[in-house]
């Protein structure tokens, strides 16, 4: 992982190399330094360029940054080691600048802003010599661990968000398959749906064509059986002509005989009359004692023989009415069949219409119009019972449609509110990060503060047993100074376990 490279010492912008780091007289030194600093800044003013010490004109871009921190830092940036300090700090950050991501530019500003605010923290030294040099440079150890520590947080901030992109984008890859997913089943839903209404409008088809077929079937029926019921009533016509040609000798003998057999059976049944009331009157003699009795049974006898004699004479009656309407019925059927066989005989026609053949026709098409409606009874029940089906179907239908709506509503407003919280939690998360940041750079300002004016106060560098404890992290601070690299395997370390405890 690369990392901003830490200001190297003796890097002179504005005059010569400090006095500090290579005389060992005070005076004369920064008599010198101060003459050629303010020489250059004179040239570099009354050109209107910013120059190097060999003379050199600075990139535009250095020459904003110079001038936009020696006005934000005011009275600190006045002076002439204020002055070398922004300068050398802004050289540093553009020499990096171009292999630096350009998302992390604000960052990098934000970072060199800091560093040349520590720079010009408790000012500098009105005195330079070499001890102040030595104790400069021990003091730099204390910055530079600073500086370490910084870039090493740096680091891990940027670990830490490439971690957590890389994490999003797994989330969001997944849930672009879960939708995906879902997609696919409404539309392996909408398909079979669809199948099942070709199914459905397939077997309506085959049922018209059936009902269609069966009734053609049945048209054709009616036809063949009106054909043959006409070829009945032909036959049947012509056989009851033959018929009452016999009957009408037979007639004549059955009326006869039914005269004879009437008289013979009243004839029967009048001396069995007879010999049951020679019976009950010899019995009611025998039995003059009970002649209440034989009385009563009198009068009753003489009642059954009343009521005998009546009934005898209505049933003698009813036959003799019988026996003339027959007469009548044969007379007026003789008289029809000698006046259809007149007309016959004058149109030479097969056969004519007769009250009877009305009649049966009238019957045959009652029955066929009954046969009729029917049927049409039955298409509209099976009719209304497929209808009633469909409408079933529908509802059903659109009631799944509703409960499979009302579920991708549901599971859109929970993956909404799922992201909604991960997007709160990320919210707070990096507003809890930046909080800590805030206090953690509050801090380290404060402590480097305090620090910076008890050392202007103290002037003591490092001491053996700070740099014995302190070891580990200036060998970092040295590989890093040297490389411009900090240790990876520390830093997936320090990441893993920052990971761990969130």
């Amino acid at each position: 992982m690369m990392t901003d490279r830490p200001p190297t010492k003796g890097l002179a912008v504005l005059g010569s190399a400090p006095p500090t780091r290579g005389v060992s007289s005070g005076a004369p030194a920064t008599a010198g330094r101060a003459a050629t600093l303010g020489t250059a800044s004179k040239r570099a003013q009354t050109s209107g360029t910013l120059r190097t010490a060999g003379g050199t004109a600075l990139d535009p871009l250095a020459q904003q940054l110079i001038l936009k921190f020696r006005v934000k830092f005011g009275d600190a940036a006045a002076t002439l080691a204020g002055q070398e300090a922004i300068a050398r700090e802004v050289m540093q950050y553009l020499s990096i600048m171009p292999i630096r991501p350009a998302k992390t530019k604000d960052t990098d500003l934000s970072l060199l802003e800091e560093r040349i605010r520590i720079r010009l923290v408790g000012g500098t030294p009105g005195k330079s010599s070499l001890v102040d040099a030595k104790r400069g440079e021990a003091g730099d150890e204390w910055l530079a661990m600073f500086e370490y520590e910084q870039a090493l947080g740096v680091a891990k901030s940027r670990l830490e968000a490439e971690a957590r992109a890389v994490k999003q984008a797994a989330l969001r890859e997944t849930l672009k398959e879960q939708m995906l997913e879902r997609d696919r089943q409404a539309e392996e839903e909408r398909r079979r749906e669809e199948e099942f209404w070709k199914q459905e409008q397939e077997a309506i088809r085959k049922a018209e064509e059936e009902a269609e077929a069966k009734r053609k079937l049945q048209h054709e029926i009616m036809i063949r059986l009106k054909n043959d019921r006409l070829q009945q009533m032909d036959d049947r016509i012509q056989r009851r002509e033959a018929a009452l040609a016999r009957k009408r000798a037979e007639e004549s003998v059955d009326a006869s005989r039914t005269a004879y057999e009437t008289a013979e059976e009243l004839k029967l049944e009048e001396e069995q009359r007879t010999a049951a009331k020679i019976a009950l009157r010899e019995f009611l003699l025998q039995n003059e004692s009970n002649k209440a009795i034989r009385e009563e049974a009198k009068k009753r006898q003489w009642e059954e023989d009343a009521q005998f004699q009546k009934k005898w004479e209505e049933k003698l009656n009813k036959q003799e009415a019988d026996r003339r309407e027959q007469l009548e019925k044969v007379k007026r059927q003789q008289a029809k069949l000698q006046a259809m066989a007149d007309a016959q005989g004058e149109n030479r026609r097969r056969w004519l219409e007769t009250p009877l053949v009305n009649k049966y026709y009238k019957e045959r098409e009652d029955a066929r119009a009954a046969e009729e409606e029917r049927r049409v009874a039955h298409q509209k029940d099976v009719a209304k019972k497929i209808t009633v089906d469909l409408e079933q179907q529908l509802r059903e239908r659109e009631d799944a449609k509703a409960r499979l709506k009302k579920e991708e509503e549901a599971y859109a407003a929970s993956v909404a509110a799922k992201v909604a919280a991960a997007e709160e939690a990320e919210r707070a998360r990096k507003a809890a990060i930046a909080a800590k940041k805030a206090a953690f750079k509050e801090s380290i300002e404060q402590q480097m503060q305090a620090k910076a004016a008890r050392r202007q106060a103290e002037r003591q560098p490092m001491t053996e047993v700070e740099r014995q404890i302190n070891r580990k992290t200036l060998e970092d601070v040295g590989t890093w100074h040297s490389t411009g690299r900090i240790p990876l395997p520390e830093l997936r370390r320090s990441t893993a376990a920052s990971s761990m405890s969130k």
